[in-house]
């Protein structure tokens, strides 16, 4: 049976005013008023697919008992919609399903999330969502800063160097337990590492933190998005780095054939 399971986040939407849900490439999100008169935006770890549907009741029972604080968020559990756009890509786009991703991970990362106000109520199918609030309107304004879709800081910056290659390691200067507990909502970036070549450094691998199957771990990406390893809970530097060493003697190979 599907579920309404509800969740509660730091700012709550004002009960009476409708959103804006804009879609584009870069800013696809809900922006609203909150209950406080200041303005709120939601957007969407890998967004999959987007529904605004008119009523103020859920088509979906939930979880909610009285004397708990009312959400308006809310995670549907054994949703159809997800198993239907999962079927649909599986079978389309299984073998080239985002740049040699893993098709899969609509089952295992994704989720179905429904975001209630006073007429209407926005679906959408994604890895995750982050929550923004500020005193003026965060329509088709950049993300705030620390925002994890964001890169990291580049300050304070470490480096190791492999195969004579010098690699940066940008590490979240946000503390565990507040990763941990952001990281219910949508990946948190642990470190990035960027390759020194030709004076430039680019990133070319992340390690994040997110929870699968409601397990929290840790996975290394590439540059496309791909796992590469994956790891219990808040991964290390040096469980990763072997990994990224192979990656840096593979760079360094390639770089002595060219010069030869």
């Amino acid at each position: 049976m599907e579920l309404a399971k509800g969740i509660i986040i730091p700012i709550i939407a004002d009960f009476v005013l409708s959103p804006d849900v804009l879609y584009s490439d870069a800013l696809t999100g809900i922006y609203f008023q909150t209950e406080d008169a200041q303005y709120g935006r939601i957007t969407f770890e890998k967004l999959d697919a987007l529904q605004i549907c008119r009523g103020e009741i859920l088509p979906y029972a939930d979880n909610w008992e009285t004397g708990q604080e009312y959400p308006w968020v809310y995670q549907i559990e054994n949703s159809k919609w997800l198993k239907e756009r999962f079927n649909y890509e599986q079978k389309n786009y299984g073998n080239s399903y985002e740049f040699n991703g893993n098709v899969n991970e609509m089952l295992t990362d994704f989720s179905h999330y429904i975001f209630k106000f006073h007429d209407q109520y926005v679906s959408a199918l994604a890895k995750g969502f982050w929550y923004e609030k500020d005193k003026t309107s965060l329509f088709k304004r950049e993300f705030q800063i620390g925002h994890p879709f964001l890169n990291l800081p580049k300050e304070p910056i470490e480096r190791f160097v492999s195969h004579n290659l010098t690699c940066q390691v940008r590490v979240n200067p946000k503390p565990q337990e507040q990763l941990i507990s952001d990281a219910k909502y949508c990946s948190q970036k642990l470190i990035e590492f960027a390759l020194e070549l030709d004076g430039r450094a680019s990133v070319n691998h992340t390690l994040i933190l997110f929870y699968r199957n409601g397990k929290l771990i840790s996975s290394l990406k590439g540059y496309f998005g791909e796992e590469i390893a994956t790891f219990d809970g808040i991964a290390t530097l040096e469980e990763a780095k072997p990994y990224l060493e192979k990656y840096i003697g593979e760079v360094y190979n390639r770089r002595k054939v060219k010069v030869k």
